[in-house]
This record gives structure tokens, C-alpha cells and sequence, in this order.
């Protein structure tokens, strides 16, 4: 046994050699550097191409080129197995950044080629002077400025591959093991035999494949049929994949060919390999292949048919879940499972999210009322500080609903180079078959005690290709049980979950997690790019007061005030909201909403964010205004509608018209003071407005009362608050009047503005780490204090400071009416590697905040007692945040921003970051956005913060009426409930009918019968689920029906109406 595996180790090499024993290089090439799509056309006239000569160079940073070539098999080749191998200098490099082509064969596309997929076979039994036309679609990758192109023509020895991987495999799990393993000793005795049987003298020669027959004979027989049995063993599940993010180190529209070359060099392999199972998710992708190339499409859509190609997935994109709304991941498993329903017939009942940031807590429920029975990621192991301890488990909720979860545990047996600066409980989603991985993914399983299956996603992402010709070649060895490895079989996602449900479902021991699964690292995504961030909040409201004003003029209006039966696309703009809702959800991916991607992909995402804004904000104003022309009042009276699912109070703004001043307006309680802004608009503060619908004033001519405001350079005041600011345009003194307390902590000041170093030591737009806080500055250079704004309604105090070479620009509101201290900060960035965060020290003790997500909140620490608590130091909120001891506490309520820390007291509202990496440009530009102090008697159920975010995110509307139709009460609502708990998020449209869709959750923690009460000619309603399928009638008496909630449980009711 002396030496016998180094000796093995070489032999390998050497017959690896042998696997292509003869070829010729291909020199009749020519090219051209163009964007233009040629598609390998057949009829294709290359002859005005340059010619590419031996030596030549071609390149560039994300360009496209076009290859011709011409290969003639040579007469040595005759019955052999041919190929073509495409070289560029790249192999060994990132698959993800390296030149990528598209390989069409005599004008048919055959597949992607790329640092991993470097050839494609042209015949398996090759005729002599046989030519073929290659076509190469070649895209450069990044910064690839002198790559070349060696293209040849190759014998494939089919036996000689054979033998080799049939040696290879059991020899690196050997590699794997004790040499005083009993397989370790067997394996390698076996194979020593087999090379004995070789006659590699002269390769190539009879003698050597007679001899190779019997070298193969004897690992055949006494390996593979004596020593191997998958019969009580492990299982690796190996499924194909490609994981490919839409947009992140390249635009959509490169990611719209990596689609195409992925896709099609997964079913070149199918052709070659029967026994190979895929599965991709995202139907954006699928878009992307279905108008590029429709036969492609048609491939996958008959390889789906037979069971071959799994889609999967369910989401639209593989989507932000820190980030996107409640009601965005909702409609981003509607659209995503629509779509793989009507285009290949299949059902998802798995969300697959490999490469997400973390995961809301509000996402079991929302899987499970979308027909998800199933998680997959892996990302949570990329933790930087605790491993959790499960990858099989329950995953469960606020609400309570529980989800079946598997962590995929893919990583290296032994660590390597590459994980050298990871954890050791680190794994991946792109794995590699091979004995190493299949061992260490065993090895690295956590629940060993539930079950003998674990899943592994293979193949190369992001262009890389995916599975490869090695890794199915390895899978066929592991598959048949190689001693001291677990067995392989490929398997798609949904057979490893239902027997892996059937295994484990009653086993006591299976283990649950409940609430959030935070990812410890990447915690700057909740604020990079901040850009896209407050367009992402601002267009997923504006697709939902589309669709709930669209609701109410169907409902009002019919057709009649518009002549031809409707305006384009009918009173419901379905077809605008379709686009509007593809554009948030592809925007949502988790490499764009994040801010994790380069520079171009906000080029174009700010593009189409302003193109939907623009769009939606025309769309709701007309909304508005055939509303307010159709109300019961006079001309030039403003309505007021509420998108709120409560009585509506806030500031109202509107336009009274040229050359017209409004001092005051009436409702039936009396005058309204109105006050003019500094843009010549016209506020002012509206009351109980009808939740979902509107309310009427009429023109008043004078204030109703004097201004309880007072407003200095020093401070504000008014009914509420005594606000103090001290020489550097902080906050010294926040004095509650109503509760009589100070809010800010003695001797500390509120609204400090820090500015903090912020490089992290692995990723700049990703991270922030524990260690931001050892170097930081406060940004106190005030330039100027103004006080900009004096009336009944509210008062406002401009606070301009200059901090480098950036300018900070705060606006701070008091109002006559409401009980909150609003703050409009305008920043012109122009830094780097600089974080901003406002610090409000609160005098408030508790050890816990409580923080919106998705269709509910949760309740974090304000401590680090442990290193879970500790790892929290910066987390994702949505709307609010509340910091409150028994009796009183403070919230802050904000409009566009995500990231924020909670710690012993002090709230850090995180403003903006502006790394380097992937975009030197991110951030370095203005920006606007809104907090709120909102300080409040009792917690914050008590003092409705929830109402209070939301009407500060999604404010009243107002439009002025023109004419003197009358048709329409002064003051109605469409929808309203009777419990301050329960929250009506989306008011829609079907989306198979004109019945009306209602989407309620309870937002305390609390069970609560509630009455659902509308003016709508409703002949029948239904609890769906939130794909809109009917599950319970109910029942409906007086324009209404009750229902009951459950804790954080949310209810999706159709409304089914009256034929007009």
C-alpha cells in the first residue's frame, strides 16, 4: 500500500490527458463587434467580418462581438466523437464576470459556452469532410480587454472518459478518508488492480484498448457490482441548477442572454444525460428566454411535460424579504405562480430563496396562504457570529403558522482555500457533485437524527451554466454507493420535500423556529441606495391607491361620464396596474432593492421607477378628479379622500386654483383655518375622513381660529410640545406637555447627526459591522436657522448645515392638530465610505422595541445579553418603530427608510451609506425623506402608531370639484371595520373578475371579532386565500359581515358584486 495513492493520483492525470487523444485547431474565423442580434442565422453573411487571425485579441468591458467559424472534420476523426472547444484565456476565472457566448450549430442554437462549459458535441460518430458553421454570440464580462479565441476541434474517447471518472470518483472519496479506513484500504486496492490491467505504453493503440476493456471490466465487476449498494446510507438529493441573479455585477438586459445561454446548455445536457433533472425559479427569467428565444422556450416546455425540468420557486424574482412590503411578497408569489400555472401547467408549493438577506417573519403565513408548503435557503449560514442550529425545522411565524424548511448544508469535506475567510458552519448554494461536497454535506447536516436525506442545488450560476458534464459524470458513480461516501440522486426540489415530509412529519424530535430568520452579515442593504428604496415604498403605495381608487370608480361611477363606454383599458386600470406591480416586483430582486448592484442597474431602475411614478401619479389624479366631479357639493369645494382603512385625520393639500386664495373652508363642525405654503399650495388639517372613501368642504372665506402655534430660531411650541434646539440646530429639550415629561434623556440631545468611517472588511454596499461606531464625527456645522413657515395649520423651522462637501438641509413641523414632530431632511451627498445615522437618546427604560415588518411587528432587544441579541445591531424596519415602558413611550414613524439600531434606550434612524463597491457612485446624489417623533401616552396599540404610519406614508388626498354634477354623497366609504386593530390593506379588483378583492390583518397581537361593513352592491362574499380562491362563504346582512382574527392573521374576503 506504500505510495499507491500518490501513484494513482498520477495515473489519473495522465489518462485524463487521454480522454481527447487527437486535435485540430479551427482557423477560418471571422468577427465583428456589434449589438445587433444575427441569432446563427443560417443565411448569415459574415464575409465583410474581419478576419481573426491565429494570435488575435478581442475584448472589452461588457461588449458584444459575433464569431464565424468554419470546421471541417479531418479524415483521422472519421467515427469518432467530435467536439468543438471554445478557449479565451479565462478557464480557471469567476464564470459570473468571464466571457460568455451563445453556440449555434448550422444556424441552431445549441448552448451557452463559458469557463465552465467549454465545449459542445458535434457528432458522436463523425463523417470526414463534414463542415459545420459555428456561430458564437459572445459577450466580453467585465474588464476583459485581451482575451483571445482558440477554437478546436477534439476527439471525445468515450471509453477512455468512462474509465477515467469510474476510477476518479472512488479514488477522491479515498482521498477523503482515514488510511486506516477498511473502504480507504479497499478502494484503492481495487482501483491499483484495475491501472495494473492497463497497457498504457503506447496509447491510443489496439493494445491499449484491449486493455482498457479489461481494466474496465475489473472496476466494473469488482468495485462497482461487488463493493457498492446505496441500501442504508445517506442520500445526497442532487438537483441541476443555475442560480442567476437578474441584475448585480450586470444589467437585466445581460442578464436576458445569461438566461438564454444557461437555459439551453441545460438541455444540451438532458440530450446527452437522460437522467438529469433541473429545476429554475423566477418567471422573470423565463420572460426574458420566451421572447429571445421562443424554441429554447419550447424545449423547456416539453423537457417540463416529461418531467425533466421543474419549475419551481414561486416568486416572480427571488425577492428582498427584508424590504418589500406585506403586500409585494404577496403579489410576488400571485404573479410568479399565475405564471408557471398558465405556462406549464404546474402548481409551486415551494418558495426557493438561496441568496436572500433574510427572512420576515411574516413570510410563513403568507407561504402558506399562497399554497406553499415549503422553504428552501441556505443564506442564514452565512451568519457571521452564531450558527443555527437547525437545517431541517419548522419554521414558524408570528402568527403562529408553520412552515416545512430545509437548509441546504452544501460545503467542502475539508476546508479549503476558498473558505478560508468563512465560518466553518458556512454552505453554499452552488454545489459541485463530487465526493467532497457530497461528504461535507453530510458531514456539515445538523439533523442527522431526523432523517438520511439532505438537498443540493449543482451547477455554476449567474452565466456560469449551471451543472456540468463532470458533476453528471460524477453523479453516476455516487449514485451507485461508493464506499465511505453517501449516495447521490438527482431529484427535484418538490420529490426531496414531499418524502422528506413523509419521513419526518411525526417524528417528536423534529425541531421549530420561531419568528424573523435575521441574517447577521449584509446589514447595510436596509440602506444602500437609498434612491431606490423611497421609489420602491412610493410605487408600491401608488399601485394600491390605483387599485383601491379604481374599486371605488367602478363602483360609483360604471361608465357614464365617459364616452365610448369607458376610458382606455376601463374604469380599473388593470392593465397599468399589471406593469406597474412587474415593474416594483423585478425592481424587488435581491441584488437591486438591496443597493447591491452596479451603477447601471440604478441608471436604469431609477428610469422605469420615475416612468411608473409618472404614470400612476397621472392615473390617481384623474382617479380623483372624475371622483370630486361627481360629489355632491359646489365648485371649488375640495374633497378629501382617506387610503386608510380607519377614520382619516392629517394634513390635506390642494391646489385652489390660478389667481384664487383660500383663507379658510367649513365642514358640518365649523370653520377650517387654511394656511399657503412656500410653493403656493394650500393646507390643512381635515378630521375624520371616511376610512376608504372621502369627505366633503365646502369654501369658507376667513381663519376659524387664531394659530396656537409659536415658532422661533430657538424653538417651537404649540398645544403638544415645547421643542428647544441648541446652538448646533439639535434637539436639547423634547417636553411633553400632555404627559408632562421630558423625552429625551437628561443632559443628551436629540437629532444629534453622526456621521460614521464605514468600511466594512468584506463588502462595501453589503455590510456594516459591529465596528462602525469606533471612529465617528457629529455633523454640527450649522450655516443657517430660519423659520419658514408661520400659520393656524402648522409652523416650520429650517436647519441648513454643511458637513464636507455635502450639504444637510432639515425642515422641522409642528402642527396645530397633531400630536407628532415631523422632520423633512434634504441631503446633497458627495461622499464616501461615510454613514449617517440620527441618534435620539429616549428617556424610556425597557430592554425590547417593537418594530414593523410585513403585516405585523416583532418585538427585538435592546440589549446584547447574548450573541443572537448582539448580532442585532443594526435591523430592517418598516413604518415604525416604537421604544415604550409601561405607560408612555416614543415612536418614530419614517417614509422611505429601513435601517435602524435600538440600543439601551438610544434609537439610531439610519440615514444613508455610501460605498464604493459595486457602484462608486451610490448615493452621491440629493435625497429627500421624512421621519416623525410621535411620543404617546400607554404603548403604541394605545396611541395608534399604526394608523399614524400609515397616513404619514400614504397621506390624504385632495382634488377641488369642477362642474355641477351631483350624483355622489358628500361623504362616503367604500370599506371600514370596527376594530382599531384591524388594518385594511388592499382594496382591488380580482384578478379573474370584477368582484372585489379585501386584504385585512391584525396588527396587535390580539383575537378580535370585528364587523366588516360596505356600501357596495354586494350579493356575496367568500374568504379566500390570498391567490384568491374561495374557502368559506359568509355571511352578509346589512351591506356587511363579521369575521374573527386570530393574533398578526391576515384575511383575504372577496366581494362578489351585482351585475351592473
Amino acid at each position: 500500500m506504500i505510495m499507491l495513492r500518490q501513484r494513482i493520483g498520477k495515473f489519473l492525470s495522465y489518462l485524463e490527458q487521454q480522454i481527447y487523444p487527437l486535435t485540430r485547431e479551427v482557423t477560418d474565423i471571422r468577427f465583428i463587434k456589434s449589438e445587433e442580434n444575427y441569432r446563427g442565422r443560417m443565411d448569415l453573411n459574415a464575409s465583410e467580418w474581419k478576419p481573426f487571425g491565429s494570435g488575435g485579441i478581442w475584448g472589452g468591458h461588457r461588449e458584444y462581438y459575433w464569431f464565424d467559424l468554419k470546421a471541417t472534420v479531418p479524415e483521422c476523426f472519421e467515427g469518432k466523437c467530435v467536439c468543438l472547444e471554445i478557449l479565451t484565456g479565462k478557464e480557471g476565472g469567476w464564470d459570473a464576470t468571464n466571457p460568455q457566448f451563445s453556440c449555434y450549430v448550422d444556424g441552431v442554437l445549441r448552448q451557452g459556452l463559458d469557463v465552465n462549459h467549454r465545449e459542445v458535441v458535434l457528432s458522436e460518430h463523425a463523417a470526414p469532410g463534414q463542415e459545420y458553421r459555428i456561430v458564437l454570440s459572445a459577450f466580453t464580462g467585465d474588464q476583459n480587454f485581451n482575451l483571445k479565441l482558440k477554437a478546436s476541434l477534439k476527439v471525445l474517447d468515450r471509453l477512455t472518459e468512462q474509465y477515467y471518472y469510474d476510477i476518479s470518483v472512488p479514488y477522491h472519496t479515498a482521498c477523503l478518508l482515514d488510511e486506516e479506513d477498511r473502504d480507504y484500504i479497499t478502494i484503492i486496492n481495487i482501483i491499483n488492480q484495475s491501472v495494473n490491467l492497463l497497457d498504457f505504453r503506447k496509447e491510443g493503440s489496439p493494445e491499449y484498448y484491449e486493455s482498457l476493456a479489461r481494466a474496465q471490466q475489473y472496476i466494473t465487476e469488482e468495485f462497482y457490482e461487488k463493493r457498492c449498494g446505496t441500501k442504508d446510507r445517506p442520500t445526497i438529493c442532487c438537483v441541476g441548477h443555475t442560480h442567476i441573479d437578474c441584475a448585480w455585477l450586470w444589467t437585466l438586459r445581460v442578464t436576458q442572454d445569461k438566461a438564454v445561454r444557461s437555459f439551453s446548455t441545460v438541455l444540451e445536457l438532458m440530450r446527452q444525460y437522460p437522467e438529469y433533472k433541473f429545476m429554475s425559479s423566477q418567471p422573470l427569467l423565463y420572460q426574458f428566454v420566451k421572447k429571445n428565444a421562443p424554441e429554447i422556450y419550447e424545449e423547456i416546455r416539453e423537457r417540463v411535460r416529461e418531467g425533466r425540468w421543474e419549475t419551481e420557486g414561486a416568486m416572480f424574482v427571488e425577492a428582498d424579504c427584508n424590504l418589500s412590503s406585506g403586500e409585494s411578497l404577496v403579489r410576488q408569489i400571485l404573479y410568479g405562480k399565475r405564471f408557471f400555472k398558465e405556462e406549464f401547467g404546474k402548481d409551486n408549493v415551494v418558495v426557493w430563496l438561496p441568496d436572500v438577506f433574510g427572512y420576515s417573519a411574516a413570510l410563513p403565513q403568507i407561504m402558506k396562504k399562497t399554497g406553499i408548503r415549503y422553504f428552501m435557503t441556505t443564506k442564514i449560514n452565512w451568519n457571521e457570529f452564531n450558527r443555527m442550529p437547525y437545517d431541517t425545522f419548522m419554521w414558524r411565524g408570528i402568527d403562529g403558522t408553520e412552515i416545512l424548511t430545509h437548509f441546504m448544508p452544501t460545503r467542502d469535506y475539508k476546508d479549503t482555500a476558498d473558505n478560508a475567510n468563512r465560518t466553518n458552519f458556512f454552505t453554499t448554494y452552488n454545489g459541485f457533485i463530487n465526493p467532497s461536497q457530497v461528504k461535507g454535506s453530510w458531514k456539515r447536516y445538523s439533523q442527522k437524527y431526523l432523517n438520511q436525506e439532505t438537498l443540493m442545488a449543482c451547477g455554476y450560476g449567474d452565466g456560469g451554466g449551471g451543472t456540468t458534464r463532470e458533476m453528471l459524470e460524477n453523479q453516476r458513480r455516487l449514485s451507485k454507493g461508493i464506499p465511505g461516501c453517501p449516495n447521490t440522486r438527482m431529484s427535484h426540489v418538490t420529490e426531496f420535500f414531499e418524502k422528506l415530509e413523509q419521513d419526518i412529519c411525526q417524528n417528536p424530535y423534529l425541531p421549530v423556529w420561531s419568528g424573523e430568520l435575521y441574517l447577521e452579515y449584509h446589514r447595510g442593504t436596509y440602506t444602500t441606495m437609498a434612491r431606490n428604496k423611497r421609489y420602491n415604498r412610493k410605487s408600491e403605495f401608488a399601485c394600491q391607491n390605483m387599485e383601491w381608487l379604481g374599486v371605488m370608480e367602478e363602483c360609483l361611477l360604471g361608465e357614464e361620464d365617459l364616452p365610448g363606454g369607458g376610458h382606455p383599458g376601463g374604469k380599473y386600470p388593470a392593465r397599468l396596474l399589471k406593469e406597474s406591480w412587474e415593474t416594483v416586483m423585478k425592481n424587488q430582486f435581491h441584488d437591486i432593492l438591496p443597493g447591491s448592484s452596479i451603477k447601471e442597474v440604478y441608471e436604469d431602475s431609477k428610469a422605469e421607477y420615475e416612468e411608473l411614478l409618472e404614470r400612476a401619479g397621472q392615473q390617481i389624479r384623474e382617479q380623483l378628479q372624475r371622483l370630486a366631479d361627481h360629489v355632491d357639493a359646489g365648485a371649488g369645494d375640495v374633497v378629501v379622500f382617506n387610503p386608510y382603512g380607519a377614520l382619516g385625520e392629517g394634513i390635506a393639500e390642494f391646489s385652489p386654483g390660478k389667481g384664487k386664495e383660500v383663507t379658510g373652508l367649513r365642514d358640518g363642525s365649523g370653520k377650517i383655518p387654511v394656511q399657503q405654503t412656500a410653493e403656493g399650495r394650500c393646507i390643512f388639517e381635515a378630521l375624520g375622513v371616511p376610512s376608504r372613501g372621502y369627505r366633503t368642504y365646502g369654501y369658507g372665506e376667513e381663519n376659524a381660529m387664531p394659530s396656537e402655534l409659536t415658532v422661533s430660531e430657538r424653538g417651537m411650541e404649540n398645544r403638544y410640545f415645547i421643542l428647544e434646539f441648541n446652538e448646533k440646530g439639535q434637539f436639547s429639550r423634547i417636553y411633553d406637555k400632555e404627559n408632562k415629561r421630558e423625552v429625551l434623556k437628561p443632559g443628551r440631545a436629540g437629532n444629534v447627526i453622526m456621521s460614521y468611517e464605514d468600511r466594512p472588511h468584506n463588502y462595501d454596499a453589503w455590510d456594516i459591522n459591529n465596528y462602525y461606531t469606533e471612529k465617528s464625527w457629529e455633523v454640527d456645522q450649522v450655516s443657517s436657522v430660519q423659520v419658514t413657515e408661520m400659520g393656524p395649520v402648522r409652523a416650520a423651522v429650517q436647519i441648513d448645515r454643511q458637513y464636507l462637501d455635502s450639504t444637510i438641509s432639515q425642515t422641522i413641523y409642528l402642527y396645530g392638530h397633531t400630536p407628532r414632530i415631523d422632520i423633512r431632511t434634504k441631503v446633497d451627498w458627495n461622499e464616501h465610505l461615510i454613514m449617517l445615522k440620527d441618534i435620539f437618546p429616549l428617556d424610556v427604560h425597557t430592554d425590547e422595541a417593537s418594530f414593523e415588518i410585513q403585516y405585523g411587528n416583532v418585538k427585538r432587544p435592546t440589549h446584547s445579553n447574548t450573541s443572537w441579541d448582539f448580532a442585532k445591531f443594526e435591523v430592517c424596519v418598516h413604518k415604525w418603530l416604537d421604544v415604550s415602558e409601561y405607560g408612555y413611550g416614543v415612536s418614530f414613524l419614517n417614509d422611505c427608510k429601513y435601517g435602524c439600531s435600538v440600543k439601551d434606550g438610544v434609537v439610531g434612524l439610519t440615514m444613508l451609506k455610501s460605498p464604493l463597491y459595486p457602484n462608486p457612485d451610490a448615493d452621491k446624489e440629493k435625497h429627500e425623506f421624512w421621519y416623525s417623533i410621535y411620543p404617546h401616552k400607554g404603548d403604541w396599540r394605545e396611541a395608534g402608531t399604526v394608523k399614524q404610519a400609515y397616513l404619514f406614508n400614504n397621506p390624504l388626498m385632495a382634488a377641488v370639484k369642477n362642474g355641477s354634477d351631483r350624483t355622489l354623497p358628500p361623504q362616503y366609504s367604500l370599506v371600514s371595520v370596527d376594530a382599531d386593530n384591524i388594518v385594511i390593506e388592499v382594496v382591488k379588483q380580482a384578478e379573474d373578475s370584477r368582484d372585489v378583492i379585501l386584504r385585512m390583518y391584525e396588527c396587535f397581537n390580539q383575537r378580535t371579532d370585528t364587523r366588516l361593513t360596505w356600501r357596495l352592491p354586494v350579493k356575496g362574499a367568500a374568504e379566500c386565500d390570498m391567490l384568491e380562491a374561495e374557502e368559506r362563504t359568509l355571511d352578509v346582512a346589512k351591506e356587511g359581515t363579521r369575521l374573527s382574527f386570530m393574533p398578526f392573521e391576515i384575511k383575504t374576503v372577496k366581494l362578489m358584486l351585482q351585475s351592473p
